[in-house]
């Protein structure tokens, strides 16, 4: 698969991570490999301009709409292509989807729900206008436009943000209690705060970027002892990474890494990208 990323405006940097797009136009139909997305923390807007990729849904696979916003994720999902793929991504840096979205974002995690859903009729013109475009770059011009509109008549929660923040900046390493106590919040109206406009609790937010990191330090050094990799992650011992890892991706650390084959996966979770999410050299 061919994956690139363009980085948003200015205005829009401090919310989005990128804009990425994915071609294939040699695979016509799925070959029983599937994609094993991680939860990383970011919400994602996908749009279709191809053919749909499936998600594995109770026992079955089930065609993905068009377009829709991914919630956060709480546990991997598994996707397969059904066609030649052309797909756009829009990623929201964590914490950053709340100010454009018009529903509390716990109503869409581990959901995904379709752009119209979501905006109506403004998202339906929209959806069309995109696939539409006549290349990528008017694409995501169409969709940052749409966007700052929203930022203009955004409310602002500068507490919820300085907590997010203190999360990824202890790389997932936080207590709640000294959370709460930082941007002056109880424990119980921090954790309303995060579940209406993150979608996940601080404590769970906070253990998927600790385990993002830990597939960063994977990445970087994957010769390195597991037991050293959980330590210098935040993790108590071995077997709590272990547990944690598969708790998130379903698998344990080791069968992991043997399966990132596809180039789309391998590109989500590269050093690379994983850097850049969680601000280290």
């Amino acid at each position: 698969m061919n994956y690139r990323e363009h980085q948003p405006s200015p205005v829009l940097a401090k919310y989005l991570e990128c804009f990425w797009f994915v071609s294939d136009a040699g695979i016509a139909t799925t070959n029983g490999v599937a994609e094993r997305v991680l939860p990383d923390g970011c919400v994602e807007w996908i749009f279709h301009l191809g053919t749909p990729f499936c998600r594995w849904l109770n026992g079955c696979w089930a065609l993905q709409p068009c377009s829709f916003v991914v919630g956060e994720l709480t546990r991997f999902i598994l996707l397969q292509p059904s066609g030649p793929v052309a797909t756009m991504g829009v990623r929201f840096r964590p914490g950053g989807a709340y100010r454009f979205l018009p529903v509390p974002l716990d109503l869409l995690t581990d959901e995904a729900v379709s752009t119209s859903n979501i905006w109506g009729r403004e998202g339906r013109f929209l959806e069309e206008a995109v696939i539409d475009a006549a290349n990528d770059l008017e694409r995501q011009r169409l969709i940052e436009k749409f966007l700052a509109a929203r930022l203009l008549n955004a409310s602002s929660r500068p507490q919820f943000e300085a907590a997010v923040s203190v999360i990824m900046q202890t790389r997932g390493q936080t207590r709640v209690a000294e959370l709460a106590a930082g941007v002056g919040w109880s424990a119980r109206q921090l954790e309303r705060e995060f579940r209406a406009r993150a979608g996940l609790s601080p404590k769970v937010l906070a253990r998927i970027i600790r385990f993002q990191r830990l597939l960063q330090l994977v990445g970087e050094a994957p010769l390195r002892q597991w037991a050293s990799l959980a330590l210098e992650g935040g993790y108590s011992d071995q077997p709590h990474m272990v547990r944690e890892f598969r708790e998130f991706a379903g698998q344990s650390p080791g069968e992991n890494q043997a399966a990132l084959t596809s180039s789309l996966v391998r590109n989500l979770v590269s050093p690379r990208r994983l850097a850049a999410l969680l601000g280290t050299p």
